[in-house]
């Protein structure tokens, strides 16, 4: 994927507001995996062979997805990147997305093929504040989508 970035601690924390900052130390540091899809994430870091394999496990594992709010028609929870740019979030797990949002932040619980499918045309980000966390372009949802299944 030609634009998908992934980000360091030092550009996370440059999206991050001055007060921010300063908590953001802790949420930045590397996660410990604690799923498979955690495990693929991690090991295609530095091995771009098991790139494809990544993309596989985040399509049919379990992701949180951030929502605006609790309806069940609730569009995407927009977050804010480096740059002014806004993508949805895609979290590895619910415990993630509590740890960086709050436990009472809205999300859903879906595969990653649907979470994607439903976030077609959008910036995507997986992991937001994170480490690893990883961005798409709207093109890269559209060819992780072409994965087969």
């Amino acid at each position: 994927m030609r634009r998908r970035t992934l980000m360091t601690a030092a550009l996370a924390a440059l999206a991050l507001p001055a007060p921010a900052r300063a908590q953001a130390a802790f949420t930045l540091a590397p996660i410990e995996p604690a799923n498979a899809l955690e495990h693929a994430f991690l090991a295609a870091l530095d091995n771009a062979a098991l790139r494809p394999a990544f993309r596989r496990q985040l399509l049919d594992s379990q992701v949180a997805l951030a929502l605006a709010n609790d309806a069940a028609d609730s569009p995407p929870r927009l977050l804010n990147l480096a740059g002014g740019r806004a993508a949805a979030g895609i979290f590895t797990s619910a415990a993630r997305l509590s740890g960086v949002l709050g436990p009472a932040a809205a999300r859903a619980m879906l595969p990653g093929r649907q979470a994607l499918e439903r976030l077609r045309g959008r910036h995507v980000v997986i992991n937001y504040r994170l480490l690893p966390m990883l961005t798409l372009e709207a093109e890269d949802v559209a060819l992780y989508l072409e994965t087969p299944a």
